[in-house]
């Protein structure tokens, strides 16, 4: 695959999903932090890795120094938005439906940032979608580890990972038939779209057994069944139609 030049995203966009992904992480851990024993050193530091943990990652994996290592804004932003979360949880827990929906739109911004900078590294789609989804996703892996909870992302819940896979696909196919500047609205358009849908309408991605083998005998089953019960009421109300005609007849 052509080398691609990696999208120059504004600074301030760059920093502002990383403190969104640090609040998230923070108020995540303040909800569980009675139950856990968890101290305000310990949300802080789940705050950080919640917040910068996927683009260390996603820079590690491409074998590049990690942007959040060598730039003091970033760890300092993640920092400021765990002291900020801790102390006005409240206040920012109303405003949840907005936080939600700056986090999907910095979902699809580190997606098509991760999605660039592998393709710009010479990986091929497959890879560079691998690269791109896991840029997104790992911080909330980081941060339900360190926390001992059921990770999200490979858990029955919203579109989250889902959403991902849809815009890195879209980006894909739109950069190698229009161009970079095309791909990165419409990776960004459809991960936004998809996630904010998924929240809005509550939609579920399906318990593993119910794709298995199993339950898909179960399914065909029921359907065999349900078809000979209504083969075999057909055949007894035409037999007592005939019936009915023989008695008239008669």
């Amino acid at each position: 695959m052509d080398s691609v030049d990696a999208v120059a995203l504004p600074h301030s966009v760059d920093i502002a999903a990383v403190v969104l992904g640090a609040a998230q992480g923070a108020l995540f851990a303040s909800g569980v932090a009675k139950e856990r024993r968890i101290d305000l050193i310990g949300i802080a530091l789940i705050s950080i890795a919640t917040g910068v943990g996927g683009g260390i990652v996603r820079d590690v994996l491409l074998n590049e120094p990690p942007v959040a290592l060598s730039n003091n804004e970033y760890l300092s932003a993640a920092l400021i938005a765990a002291i900020v979360t801790v102390v006005f949880g409240r206040l920012i827990a109303r405003l949840d439906p907005l936080v939600v929906a700056f986090d999907a739109l910095s979902l699809g911004l580190y997606l098509v940032v991760g999605l660039s900078k592998a393709v710009s590294l010479g990986l091929g789609a497959v890879p560079a979608v691998f690269i791109g989804i896991l840029a997104c996703t790992a911080g909330g892996v980081i941060r339900d580890l360190l926390l001992r909870t059921e990770v999200a992302l490979v858990t029955v819940g919203s579109f989250y990972a889902f959403a991902t896979l849809g815009g890195a696909l879209v980006y894909m196919g739109v950069l190698q038939t229009v161009g970079q500047g095309p791909a990165t609205w419409a990776a960004v358009c459809v991960t936004f779209g998809v996630r904010m849908l998924s929240i809005w309408f509550g939609w579920s991605t399906p318990h593993a057994s119910a794709l298995s083998f199993d339950a898909g005998v179960e399914t065909v089953e029921r359907l065999a069944h349900s078809g000979a019960e209504a083969i075999t009421r057909g055949r007894k109300g035409f037999l007592r139609g005939e019936a009915a005609g023989r008695e008239v007849d008669g």
